[in-house]
């Protein structure tokens, strides 16, 4: 009778740490992780998703292992999955897909040798199991010792359906050898620094029609994404890089928006016809980055280049005089070794 009382008081003792430990771990989730995304079950399909196994007892079907209750027993109640294989499956499927990267296994209970060896924890690709993390020789001591256990892994792919695949279990023979009082998953949180600034080589560019450049933003931290855009793609369009091409007469604003923030910074695009009366050629240059160069350059200037090009070699460089508000007089030089192809239109 003494000895049933002791047994009583264990079982109660069990069964409260258990419902305190779950209701913290529920309520807070580890830094750097999601809380569990698994939704407490009572049958083995919800809107949210569905479990299933290899097999199980009639007394520990799938969905046990997600009902939020993480001891094996209490008195004749089962809360657990639990098979009468010595191997098997346990898997929940999402209802839409997750990047699962950490997973706990909770073998609250009176039977630790029911609890998995060695294991692997998978993802289904809609093709094949993608091992993602394994585990083996976790014993019986193993498991009494430390009856939830946290096991965290590199993932960023998404997947709906995952699965802990048991290839060993700790059991002698019982009616259920294999089991898991409770399968949690959660996703990795993203720590990553929110950018703080972003700013252009250059607020004004003043190009000739057909002529490019390239404006080149700076972000803080630099792993932010950069979105282009232009006021007006009739006068200037701007790649996902940055190269502006100049297209008609008239003036744009060329924005550069860090992703998923108001962060903005701006570029004044000023795009010219060529001046007939000052000039007698257009020279179009072509660098090894792709980008082209034109000036609307006199004869003097345009003989100039031509016998520099003859004669220089590496990074001698020839300069050309621009005007871009709200300087005076910019001045821009090409280096010869980066010149891949030139072309003069005369007019």
């Amino acid at each position: 009778m003494i000895n049933l009382f002791k047994k009583s008081f264990i079982y109660l003792t069990l069964i409260l740490l258990a419902i305190v430990s779950f209701s913290v771990e529920d309520a807070q989730a580890e830094d750097g992780y999601s809380e569990n995304l698994i939704p407490k079950m009572s049958s083995d399909e919800s809107e949210f998703g569905k479990a299933s196994s290899s097999s199980n007892h009639v007394e520990t079907p799938s969905w046990k292992a997600f009902d939020g209750i993480e001891y094996y027993n209490s008195g004749n109640a089962n809360y657990a999955w639990g098979t009468p294989e010595k191997t098997g499956w346990l898997a929940y499927e999402f209802s839409s897909p997750k990047a699962i990267s950490k997973y706990v296994m909770n073998n609250q209970g009176s039977w630790p040798e029911l609890f998995p060896n060695t294991w692997t924890f998978e993802a289904w690709d809609g093709s094949n199991w993608i091992v993602l993390d394994s585990h083996s020789d976790v014993t019986v001591d193993d498991w009494r010792k430390n009856p939830k256990q946290s096991f965290t892994f590199e993932n960023s792919s998404y997947y709906n359906k995952y699965r802990v695949n048991i290839t060993l279990t700790n059991s002698t023979y019982h009616a259920v050898n294999t089991a898991i009082s409770e399968l949690q998953m959660m996703e990795k949180i993203s720590t990553s620094p929110k950018p703080e600034s972003i700013s252009l080589n250059n607020n004004v560019l003043e190009l000739l029609e057909a002529s490019q450049d390239k404006l080149i933003a700076t972000v803080t931290p630099d792993t932010a994404k950069v979105i282009w855009s232009s006021s007006d793609e009739s006068i200037a369009t701007v790649d996902q890089n940055g190269n502006v091409t100049a297209i008609r007469e008239g003036e744009a604003i060329i924005t550069a928006k860090v992703e998923n923030t108001e962060l903005v910074a701006t570029a004044t695009i000023i795009v010219k016809k060529f001046n007939n009366e000052s000039s007698n050629a257009i020279l179009s240059i072509t660098l090894v980055n792709g980008i082209t160069k034109e000036y609307d350059v006199t004869n003097t200037v345009l003989n100039n280049y031509l016998n520099w090009f003859e004669s220089a070699q590496g990074t001698s460089t020839f300069k050309f005089s621009k005007t871009i508000s709200p300087y005076k007089k910019v001045t821009e030089y090409i280096v010869h070794d980066k010149i891949t192809s030139f072309e003069v239109r005369e007019y």
